[in-house]
């Protein structure tokens, strides 16, 4: 089996961007889609990248509101420098900005493994590859042809698109590591309400694009052919034409029966295009606002004369539709990256995996997860203060059928294994001594409950119990809900109808 190959193109998210703007092969002299190709068939670079959020509150919002805009606009991401090998190994160096804080982080991918660091913590993190195939669950995947597809599509997209009605080319000098250069910069801008018209304009150069349409599912069928015949599938009952109707081995059929079908789905929606797009803006008024003149991208591409992007400028702002549930004036996107060394020795920075926690195997606890970053670290800090990482919650009827609540006095019993295991506690049997050990989560607080005793020790200090721990008929034993619940760092109320709320910090 073949392993993923690592080389991606995920540096700047360029190529989908300008599949939406760049619609015809040639602006200004300027081959969108000579650009596009090219970028695909870059083997080594290195780049930086920028990215950050603006969200505007909406008029009379609340402080609780105004404290949540504040955190998504302190977000921020600065790639320093990011490195791709001509093995497809690429690394990454850079910093999360959250609030006041700026955690930096570093990143490496091989076809083995993604591996990862960030500042705090006591290990590096990483991620096995599986090949393709475990991965996608889709039995004979080949990602080698990927690359070839991509071009095809590519290359289809630009060519049967429209342009948006801000599209121009100039010459400009900027700076792109330093250095000074000469790149011709592609300028677009789409507005909201010029989307539905070019969407349609777009469906209707596929439809009469006979050609192209053709090289492209038969470039589809190349790339699909391995997986539908290792998954066995009957194209001709897939299709409703009856099965055995299309040999699948038989492509100039398959291709064809394929061609027909998609462009007859294309017609049917543009005939119906104008009605359901009024009945869609009828129904959900709201649509109106985001896809508006308000809503606009922005899209500066800086090229050199070998046809290579050396610079983008992304601005994406989206209007939104008065709402108590999204209290927002319009929330903006903005990303600006640069690319050199394009062609040359580059060697990606490899993150040994030697001591690192592999995370695809584990299923952590937040105890488990917070003891992997230093306790004074920004990261443990946020994790456990900010994103409440420990925080639990949990609610008990007087009738649980899941907790099974016993009450005797004033004392509610519950399950101990059910309880602690909730507020992800460690359960463990020792057969010797014939008691239950339960380890806490987050401190570590070590608990013994022995079956028939009165008596439970808690961190070696020892407690009364009103009546020894008893197992019922199902084998579960039971313990006082409120002396377990607060050993455990969580706190119980009780209200009037009996109700039993546990909450933990």
């Amino acid at each position: 089996m073949r392993k993923i190959k690592a080389r991606t193109k995920w540096f700047v998210p360029f190529i989908a961007i300008l599949l939406i703007l760049a619609g015809c092969q040639s602006v200004g002299g300027l081959d969108v889609n000579k650009v596009l190709l090219g970028d695909l068939d870059v083997k080594s670079s290195e780049s930086s990248m920028t990215l950050s959020l603006n969200a505007v509150p909406a008029a009379g919002i609340s402080a609780e509101d105004k404290e949540i805009v504040d955190l998504i606009n302190s977000f921020s991401l600065d790639v320093s420098n990011m490195k791709l090998q001509d093995n497809g190994n690429i690394s990454a160096k850079g910093t999360v900005g959250y609030k006041q804080l700026k955690l930096p982080f570093t990143f490496f991918m091989d076809k083995e493994a993604i591996v990862f660091t960030v500042e705090g913590a006591k290990q590096p993190f990483y991620y096995p590859i599986q090949n393709a195939e475990d991965m996608v669950g889709i039995e004979g995947l080949d990602p080698a042809k990927t690359e070839v597809f991509s071009k095809q599509l590519t290359q289809f997209v630009v060519k049967n698109l429209l342009n948006p009605s801000v599209i121009n080319v100039s010459s400009v000098n900027e700076a792109v590591y330093g250095q000074s250069m000469n790149l011709t910069k592609l300028h677009t801008e789409v507005t909201g309400d010029e989307l539905p018209a070019l969407l349609k304009g777009f469906l209707k150069s596929i439809s009469t694009d006979s050609e192209g349409f053709t090289q492209l599912i038969s470039g589809l069928y190349d790339y699909l052919y391995p997986v539908i015949q290792a998954e066995d599938v009957d194209l001709g009952e897939l299709l409703g034409l009856g099965a055995g109707q299309i040999p699948l081995e038989d492509k100039e059929a398959v291709v064809t029966v394929l061609h027909d079908a998609a462009k007859l789905a294309i017609d049917t929606v543009l005939l119906v295009y104008d009605k359901q797009l009024d009945n869609l803006y009828e129904s959900t008024p709201e649509l109106k606002t985001v896809l508006s003149k308000d809503t606009k991208l922005q899209v500066d591409v800086f090229v050199d004369s070998g046809l290579h992007v050396r610079k983008q400028n992304i601005d994406l702002l989206v209007a939104l539709p008065a709402s108590e549930d999204l209290p927002l004036q319009s929330i903006s996107f903005k990303a600006e990256s640069q690319i050199w060394n394009i062609g040359g020795p580059v060697t990606a920075d490899v993150i040994s995996t030697e001591g690192a926690l592999d995370v695809s195997a584990l299923q952590l606890t937040p105890g488990e997860t917070l003891r992997n970053f230093e306790a004074g670290s920004d990261v443990h800090r946020l994790m456990k203060e900010d994103f409440g990482m420990t925080k639990k919650s949990i609610g008990i009827a007087p009738d649980d059928d899941y907790y099974y609540p016993l009450v005797e006095g004033n004392t509610t019993y519950v399950p101990l294994r059910y309880l602690a295991e909730d507020l992800d506690a460690t359960v463990e049997w020792d057969a010797v001594n014939h008691a239950i050990n339960v380890t806490e989560d987050v401190y570590g607080d070590k608990l013994v409950f022995k079956i028939g005793s009165s008596v439970v020790t808690i961190n070696g200090a020892t407690v009364k119990l009103d009546q020894p721990v008893f197992v019922d008929e199902y084998g579960d034993a039971y313990v006082p809900l409120r002396l377990l619940a607060e050993a455990l760092h969580a706190t119980v109320e009780k209200d009037a109808d009996g109700w039993i709320y546990i909450e933990r910090d």
